[in-house]
């Protein structure tokens, strides 16, 4: 009875996490999002138009629309450059262009192919504010670039002076743009105009690795929406977020407002936030967007709010999770090197469950011992199946052996488990992240398969050494898992397969002193 217990267990945590890795999340529960008919008010992004008038749209044109002071003429480039962010900029029309993130690179093999952020080389603006109705030129008077804040200045046909500026926060990677408009006029200026935050989804050439595999994504009304924009997308109601979300990477918008817009050209998506101003004479009115583009790691997200943590899903046994990956980061602090963390990581979980297991362990040994007159009663009770569990149940009881005592300690380790099987496969730490010899990226595969081939080695040799237990032919299939394992995690990151591994080992050198102290 006990071995059925423990070959379902098994079986189940292996169709759980095969299920997890090789089959896509369903999306999340779509909520108040509507279609929207294209009408004439509505910004058109394929145009890439930069201001309006109030009944008249004048096309973006660098040269025949925005001119520029002769001061400025000789800049080249305007970027601003961090410890993690680099950002460069259109001069003319003041919109991030590029936004790299300088401690990632796509590949383990290249680490200067930094990440972007923008996802396309097709996007001409990432982050842009955008007028609508305030003139029909304007004239780039001025840029500033001062200890983390980027401004650029425009003249808006001497009606209204409009700053763009850029805050840093270089360490949280999080980054504010801010407007502000001056009404140079004698008379209230109605202002109005939109933000844009851009991204390229997944490119169409399958071969290319310099991509992030973006979905849109926009945390409304108490739920993560990730559902396909196919051609335009309305949000309205409580928005905590918007932007764009990865296995690794976020790019978005937080506390956009209350309707925002999303609209598809091509492989790339644009959230377009209106904001409207009242400026009254002579004086100057602001509005901003706080964005965050980085990586997905609990300890940026959670101290900034917004339901961001949200877009790491840890599954079920989330809380497992959270306590795991705290645990791997402060061992990383000490050893600089995640394979060695996972290591420690076992090592530490091994300590803590070992009362379980020794307890697993002796009952086991317990059972061993009664396995003879269980065959014996087996025999003679063959065709009176009742009979043989009721005969079976006075023996326990008699020897005062719970036969669930071998398995129970291995059921109360699968939320653990589960829960750090997610804590490697979703976890940015592992991203790119090396171990030894062969081992260069925890996050991926053994390319030459030494770890799977090993973990089904010491998962044997760990089947051998348990003691035998009921009947032989659920031995014998408990002896074919490490096999059937083998080929089903044979895909999986190195970073499982490695505590799986060195879990095995541990099992091993622990059975064989329980084993010694029980012969």
């Amino acid at each position: 009875m006990e071995k059925r217990i423990i070959i379902a267990s098994i079986i189940s945590v292996v169709l759980i996490l095969a299920w997890s890795y090789f089959m896509p999340h369903p999306p999340q529960r779509r909520t108040v999002v509507k279609k929207q008919p294209v009408t004439a008010g509505t910004p058109n992004l394929k145009n890439n138009r930069i201001f309006q008038k109030a009944k008249k749209t004048i096309p973006f044109r660098k040269k025949n629309f925005i001119s520029i002071s002769k001061s400025l003429k000789n800049i080249k480039k305007v970027s601003y450059k961090g410890n993690k962010i680099y950002a460069s900029f259109d001069k003319f029309t003041g919109a991030i262009a590029n936004l790299n993130l300088l401690k990632y690179s796509y590949t383990e093999k290249n680490l200067k192919n930094k990440v972007d952020l923008g996802n396309s080389k097709n996007i001409p603006e990432i982050i842009n504010f955008i007028p609508e109705n305030i003139g029909t030129s304007a004239k780039l008077i001025n840029i500033t670039d001062k200890k983390g804040t980027v401004k650029f200045i425009y003249n808006i046909d001497d009606k209204a002076i409009l700053t763009k500026e850029y805050k840093f926060f270089d360490a949280k990677y999080l980054f504010t743009d801010a407007v502000y408009i001056k009404n140079l006029t004698n008379k209230p200026l109605h202002f109005k105009g939109y933000f844009i935050i851009s991204a390229g989804l997944r490119p169409p050439s399958p071969k290319s690795l310099d991509y992030i595999n973006f979905t849109p994504a926009v945390y409304l009304n108490k739920s993560l929406n990730t559902s396909f924009v196919d051609n335009k997308e309305k949000y309205t109601g409580d928005i905590s977020f918007a932007g764009f979300n990865s296995k690794y990477f976020l790019l978005s918008a937080l506390s956009p407002g209350i309707n925002i817009t999303a609209k598809k050209s091509g492989n790339i998506i644009s959230f377009i936030i209106p904001k409207v101003l009242s400026v009254a004479s002579g004086k100057t009115s602001e509005t901003s967007l706080k964005i965050y583009g980085g990586p997905k790691k609990l300890s940026l997200l959670t101290p900034l709010g917004h339901n961001l943590g949200s877009t790491l899903n840890f599954g079920f046994f989330g809380f497992f999770s959270i306590i795991l990956l705290h645990i791997l980061e402060f061992f990383y602090g000490f050893v600089h090197n995640y394979g060695v963390a996972i290591i420690l990581l076992v090592l530490a979980i091994r300590l803590v469950f070992y009362p379980l297991t020794y307890t697993g362990f002796k009952s086991m040994k317990q059972m061993q011992k009664l396995t003879p007159k269980i065959n014996e009663m087996r025999e003679k009770y063959k065709d009176n199946k009742a009979e043989l569990n009721k005969k079976i149940m006075e023996l326990y009881k008699e020897s005062k052996v719970n036969p669930f005592g071998g398995c129970l300690p291995m059921l109360l380790q699968i939320p653990v488990f589960y829960g750090l099987y997610m804590t490697l496969l979703i976890s940015i730490q592992l991203r790119n992240a090396p171990f030894i010899f062969w081992i260069h990226n925890l996050s991926v595969q053994d390319p030459y398969y030494i770890l799977p081939i090993l973990m089904g080695i010491s998962m044997l040799i760990s089947q051998k050494m348990n003691p035998m237990v009921g009947d032989p032919a659920q031995a014998k299939i408990m002896l074919i898992l490490p096999i059937v394992f083998t080929f089903i995690f044979i895909h999986f990151p190195a970073g499982l397969l490695l505590y799986w591994t060195v879990n095995n080992l541990l099992t091993i050198a622990q059975q064989y002193i329980i084993n010694r102290k029980f012969a």
